[in-house]
């Protein structure tokens, strides 16, 4: 068995051996990037470990670079794990460039502590970070692929990893506010709102400066950062095979999986046997959703269907519904938003042109938020989900998206009281403020029209939009009385 067979996260079962060394034996798959690197969870020399391997043309110069950046950053004082070992593996099929590095004890990676952390703590776990930061700058380095997962917490400390992006480099004070606006772009919106000043200033404690520039413009910069990063990734690199997607192009179809949905590539007589067999949900001439099971998994299929030649026409030179579906629940996990797990994204091809498309998620068991309201709740579950809505909208607006169809049926409601998306084939982000001030107040109309006006319900969710929107334009638009 090579390492090569191994494409996507999870355990694993491989031995190496080494010259005049201990065996590495490998347990845990926890990153691949196909066919040029890896990254596993092991023991070696009875010490829990973590090995990169590197294979291809560029092994070699991948493996020196991060095995440098990780001398530098223990030159400079900097915490980061232990290099062990660096030197040449081989899986029965090519030589691959290994470095092994030692785990760090009940470490948890910052994306992941951030994602975890009440709202109300975040902040603190923020501050580590920049500090961080800021003593990888006094310190002469630059991470050139600065993202959460590239630092680890455990016990209260902060442990840099990842030396492949780390550049000696003095940077200037524009740069370095550069760099903090990157880190800052990684959160959600509502904390970059919240939190760019203090962070501006934690930073600026730490480097000993003077403010120089406003947390307007920090935050200016994060944002727009943030949606270049979106953009790339919903655009472009969910539409080919990378760490978190597996595509495959045929004369006669496309289709994307999901790493994370754990399904495997398919064909179209499977997903029809699939919908035959299942519940439906929705009947219609455009679409047809049915509730099933796909390689033994609950799924929720939504096929579009072509209805005569001319439709056939029409849809067959843009991009399908199937695959708007698939880029848009990519944004909304990729923003920290819930909806249910996008799984595989399927499309028919007649020489090149689109035909039928389907898409693939995971079964959501919630009630709708409309079923939610009319059973008896405790009332501050009920608050909760008002909040929970008013805040999901401001975002959206901050982000300048809209759903196109923000009807109670595609707003479900989890036990927490947390709201999953549904029904995203509509969903826009848009790139003009004005279109985006329209579409929103459309989606606020249409949210509101799920109620009675002058209703309690109606009532308690006007008025958190009143206190939520700094600016009440979009709520004027939408029709709501100031």
């Amino acid at each position: 068995m090579t390492l090569h067979q191994f494409t996507s996260p999870g355990p694993i079962r491989i031995e190496f051996a080494m010259d005049a060394q201990p065996p590495l034996q490998l347990d845990t798959l926890v990153r691949v990037l196909k066919e040029r690197r890896w990254v596993l969870r092991g023991i070696w020399d009875g010490q829990a470990i973590y090995a990169k391997l590197f294979a291809g043309k560029e092994a070699s110069r991948y493996a020196t670079r991060d095995a440098d950046g990780a001398r530098r950053m223990l030159a400079a004082g900097i915490r980061t794990p232990a290099l062990l070992w660096q030197g040449t593996l081989h899986d029965g099929t090519q030589p691959l460039a290994a470095l092994i590095y030692a785990a760090v004890p009940n470490a948890v990676n910052a994306a992941e502590a951030y994602s975890a952390c009440p709202a109300e703590g975040r902040y603190a776990l923020l501050a580590l970070l920049v500090e961080a930061l800021a003593a990888q700058h006094v310190a002469g380095l630059c991470q050139t692929d600065l993202h959460l997962k590239n630092f680890l917490l455990a016990e209260g400390v902060v442990w840099a990893i990842d030396g492949d992006g780390i550049r000696q480099q003095t940077l200037s004070r524009k740069q370095a506010h550069l760099q903090l606006a990157e880190l800052i772009s990684k959160l959600q919106v509502l904390d970059q709102m919240q939190w760019t000043q203090r962070l501006l200033d934690v930073y600026l404690h730490a480097r000993g400066w003077p403010r120089s520039l406003t947390a307007a413009q920090v935050l200016a910069w994060a944002q727009q950062m943030k949606t270049r990063e979106v953009e790339h990734y919903v655009t472009r690199k969910i539409f080919r095979t990378c760490s978190d997607v597996t595509w495959q192009q045929t004369a006669q179809s496309v289709q994307a999986v999901s790493t994370a949905g754990g399904l495997h590539p398919t064909d179209l007589p499977a997903l029809e046997v699939a919908m035959h067999v299942g519940q439906t949900l929705k009947a219609g001439n455009t679409c047809t959703v049915g509730h099933t099971q796909l390689q033994d998994q609950p799924v929720v299929i939504k096929r579009y269907n072509i209805k005569h030649w001319l439709h056939a026409l029409s849809r067959a030179w843009r991009p399908s519904r199937a695959a708007a579906s698939w880029q848009n629940a990519h944004r909304l996990q990729y923003y920290g938003m819930l909806t249910p797990q996008p799984m595989l994204m399927y499309e028919r091809r007649y020489c090149g042109l689109r035909g039928r498309a389907y898409f693939v998620s995971a079964f959501s068991p919630w009630p709708d938020v409309l079923s939610f309201f009319q059973q008896p709740r405790d009332p501050a579950l009920e608050a909760q989900v008002v909040e929970q809505l008013v805040m999901l909208c401001y975002q959206w607006y901050l982000l300048k998206m809209s759903h196109g169809d923000l009807k109670g049926s595609n707003l479900q409601v989890t036990d927490q009281g947390q709201i999953v998306v549904i029904d995203l084939d509509s969903m826009r982000q848009h790139h003009c403020a004005q279109m985006a001030l329209r579409a929103h107040a459309r989606d606020l109309r249409r949210l509101l029209q799920n109620w009675k006006p002058d209703s309690s319900l109606y009532n308690a969710l006007v008025d958190r939009f009143k206190t939520v929107y700094p600016d009440h334009t979009p709520l004027t638009l939408a029709g709501i009385s100031i």
